[in-house]
């Protein structure tokens, strides 16, 4: 066994508290404490305890309390009758009780059953790490292990719909300052989009080569961010020099192409420097990185949904450049687990996810509007998403119009339709 192991081992041996577990114990059998009894079988669950007898004696009187009845030595028997509970009840007859450590009691059990778990989830990451084909496999392991300890609750996913509903209406009535729908840049796209973009929703942005993708992202990016909403761009495609030059040049209506060439007139150069000024300090977080995996996204905007600003946006320009943990699937597979993973992201960080995806030449040659089958690996990525955009660049005589339309293939927070907006990719901006 290596060192770790024997380290966490002990950590574990460690991480019990007999003592605790005695002391509630007692209370089930106490006048004094009869009282406290129901919120701390409440609080405790029995399977915290590291005694199992104890544990199954703590569950039967569970059991009784639910079904109304009172606890006494009589019913817990009637309840659960073994050697080993008889034994405990025998040693507990007649131990004076402390009420005044009983919730501090409580609360050690719960905490150094967390512990142990926590000490398990350790251990099973030792064991599967130097065993992983890649670092990416051994992170994605480790992350899901801990995020199992974090979601580990009683009770966690079913709930009563009344209760739901009680929930539901709050969130009906929410002040107009509590509702966490972020503004896009296009006042008509809001309107087809219930108000913005939505938290635990994902959004495609589908375009091909060269018609606007990373400007509609970054757009998208920008606005949130001047709103005070926290976001972040994984530029695969971009360097970050190139991803700012654009947002300065956005946000400032500068000329991309002076910017480009570092060559400012007064005029430009005065509107950035404004600009800078009073969005220099915009919560936005960019991750220049071109080789990365859905793992990689997924551990940075944990760190960062932590942090007391949290996060609301996160963008990842663009999905079939992302490298695929397993590389031994096929393409299309591949695709299938990044489009799956970044929704899940969505869900789990209560953020809106906006991806930028490659569309196939078919409409191009069609001369027609782009569909949700011209995504490039397209049966995951229209499956998964909640809402899908599509670029596409009307044509007057064989030349652009000098327009970008915006069509609303797939849409589960409003309807279907488009919105024509002007292009101007000479300040790496749309509208």
């Amino acid at each position: 066994m290596s060192s770790v192991g024997v380290e966490l081992d002990r950590a574990e041996e460690l991480a019990e508290g007999p003592n605790d577990e005695f002391i509630l114990g007692t209370a089930l059998l106490s006048m004094t404490s009869r009282h406290l009894v129901p919120d701390l079988l409440k609080a405790v669950p029995a399977q915290d305890f590291i005694d199992t007898h104890l544990g199954e004696m703590w569950g039967a009187a569970q059991a009784i309390i639910n079904r109304g009845d009172a606890i006494s030595r009589r019913a817990l028997l009637a309840e659960r009758d073994t050697p080993a509970i008889r034994a405990r009840l025998q040693q507990m007859s007649g131990e004076p009780v402390e009420v005044n450590k009983l919730r501090h009691a409580a609360t050690t059990v719960i905490d150094l059953a967390k512990t142990r778990r926590l000490i398990q989830a350790l251990k099973r990451i030792a064991e599967h790490t130097p065993h992983a084909e890649t670092y990416s496999e051994a992170l994605q392991f480790a992350s899901e292990r801990l995020s199992e300890l974090a979601e580990a609750k009683p009770s966690k996913d079913a709930h009563a719909f009344a209760d739901v509903l009680a929930n539901w209406w709050e969130w009906l009535s929410a002040p107009t300052d509590q509702i966490r729908t972020v503004g896009t840049p296009w006042a008509e796209l809001d309107d087809m989009l219930a108000g913005g973009l939505h938290p635990g929703r994902s959004y495609v942005v589908g375009g091909r080569p060269g018609e606007g993708k990373s400007i509609a992202l970054l757009n998208l990016a920008v606005n949130a961010a001047e709103h005070g909403h926290p976001g972040v761009i994984f530029s695969v495609e971009m360097g970050e020099v190139e991803v700012v030059s654009r947002i300065m040049a956005a946000g400032a209506h500068a000329e991309y192409r002076q910017i480009t060439k570092r060559q400012l007139d007064d005029h430009n150069h005065m509107k950035i420097a404004e600009y800078a000024d009073t969005y220099g300090a915009m919560p936005l977080t960019l991750v220049d990185r071109s080789d990365i995996t859905v793992d990689y996204i997924a551990a940075q905007c944990r760190t960062l949904k932590r942090r007391p600003e949290g996060l609301d946006v996160i963008v990842v320009d663009y999905l079939q450049l992302l490298r695929e943990s397993d590389s031994r699937q096929s393409r299309e597979r591949q695709v299938a687990n990044i489009s799956r993973a970044l929704k899940v992201l969505a869900r789990e960080l209560d953020c809106a996810v906006i991806i930028a995806c490659q569309l196939n030449r078919n409409s191009a040659a069609a001369d027609r509007k782009p569909l949700l089958s011209d995504l490039r690996e397209s049966g995951a990525i229209e499956q998964d998403c909640d809402v899908a955009i599509l670029l596409h660049h009307e044509l007057a005589n064989g030349q652009p119009s000098g327009e970008v339309t915006l069509c609303i293939a797939k849409n589960r927070t409003g309807k279907l339709g488009s919105v024509t907006l002007p292009w101007r990719a000479y300040q790496a901006r749309i509208g």
